[in-house]
């Protein structure tokens, strides 16, 4: 007989569609397992569904008086009420063999808690972004008022609440499952069935091809918010330099940033401050489609970041490394957190983790270089250590965590 599992995540939106749920519910479907998914769809999002897997969703947020909703939600719990009526509406919870909660924070951890201790199911606990990792850095807070100190204020208040809820799930969790080894030591603390599976590229789509491209392509294509958070400074620099010594010709090189919409005043005044807003091109975020020969395109892909310090940010692995994994072109992470990714960059040889304007220098004159003599570039990958970065590879990772509660 099928195993059935409960799925429960946060809101699967636009533009990823949170792959890492929707591989695992496509690897667990195809190995037999009947699976049921439920989400929230946040404001403004549409619902997401695919072709394997049972897909629900509820919009606590969708209605208006969202301000007010907000304040219900961290006051009340008023969102994961209504999620768990929306659950218990629309299943039998009983008939599944264990529960599932993938999420960025806390919703909807205390639902899944709820579920499993009314109906004595064992749950697994997949948290992919937590509340420490940001140290002092203010990223994601929601404004509620217009005064900023208030705002600050009820972040942290509302963090501490949702951090001693939190940890109560962890600690009655059968398992628990993180993204980096700096996560994992982490919540261990909190339950010792910590488990790392590692975020990763669909193998089945980014995969290397080969493409002669006019100009030398730089591209980041991602989140930015906080330019001290994701600091692009040390490539600047090292254009500047290399464009002032004639090591490279301006008119060959294109800079393209495509990012949240918020942060290009602040990106385009410092590109400006660096003299390099001829050869950049700044705007916003592009469809899934146009990805792929994004990448394909570009001689460097970026991942912007900053170094990990005692109260900074901490395990930051975002998806973007990844795909330029899965598609073997150079990868050049600056400023280097000299933490959890560039050990992986090391491992894998994915490209450069800098820490000095040299560094970079050197690696944009080599891949310079190589693309004036091929028309592309292409990073030479340890093929074995790439393999652990699949989504394939961590969903039969999960089926064997979820293999182990119920049997």
């Amino acid at each position: 007989m099928a195993k059935r599992i409960l799925i429960l995540t946060d809101s699967i939106s636009a533009p990823a569609y949170a792959p890492r749920v929707v591989t695992l519910c496509e690897y667990l479907t195809a190995r037999g397992w009947n699976c049921h998914v439920f989400s929230d769809c946040e404001h403004g999002n549409q619902p997401f569904s695919a072709p394997f897997g049972t897909w629900h969703h509820t919009a606590y947020y969708q209605s208006g008086n969202t301000r007010l909703r907000y304040i219900a939600d961290k006051l009340f719990g008023a969102r994961e009420r209504q999620f768990q009526h929306f659950i218990e509406q629309s299943v039998d919870v009983a008939t599944f063999d264990a529960i599932c909660c993938t999420t960025c924070y806390y919703f909807p951890l205390q639902t899944t808690r709820r579920l499993a201790a009314k109906y004595s199911k064992p749950f697994i606990v997949d948290l992919r972004d937590i509340a420490e990792q940001w140290g002092d850095i203010a990223y994601n807070t929601h404004s509620v008022g217009s005064s900023q100190r208030l705002n600050k204020w009820l972040h942290r208040w509302f963090t501490a609440i949702n951090l001693r809820a939190r940890n109560r799930v962890l600690r009655a969790a059968s398992e628990v499952v993180t993204v980096s080894p700096w996560h994992r030591d982490l919540l261990s603390q909190y339950n010792p069935h910590t488990h790392l599976i590692y975020n990763g590229f669909d193998a089945q789509q980014f995969v290397p091809c080969d493409k002669a491209s006019e100009s030398f392509v730089i591209s980041y294509a991602g989140k930015i918010y906080d330019l001290d958070f994701r600091d692009p400074r040390l490539l600047l620099d090292a254009l500047r330099q290399l464009i002032a010594e004639q090591q490279v010709d301006p008119k060959q090189i294109s800079l393209i940033f495509h990012i949240d919409k918020a942060s290009i005043p602040a990106l385009h005044d410092m590109i400006a401050g660096f003299g390099l807003l001829d050869i950049s091109s700044i705007s916003g975020y592009i469809p899934p489609s146009e990805l792929l020969p994004l990448y394909y395109r570009s001689s460097v892909l970026l991942v912007l970041t900053c170094q990990s310090t005692p109260k900074g940010a901490h395990g930051i692995m975002g998806t973007k490394f990844y795909e330029a994994l899965g598609v073997e072109k150079p990868v050049l992470c600056v400023r280097s957190d000299e933490e959890c990714l560039a050990q992986v960059i090391r491992e894998t040889n994915a490209g450069l983790a800098a820490t000095t304007t040299e560094q970079v220098k050197a690696f944009i004159l080599d891949k310079y270089r190589e693309w004036q003599k091929n028309g592309f570039t292409r990073q030479a990958v340890v093929k074995e250590q790439k393999q652990r970065f699949t989504r394939q590879y961590q969903a039969a990772q999960f089926e064997q965590l979820m293999e182990s509660i119920v049997q």
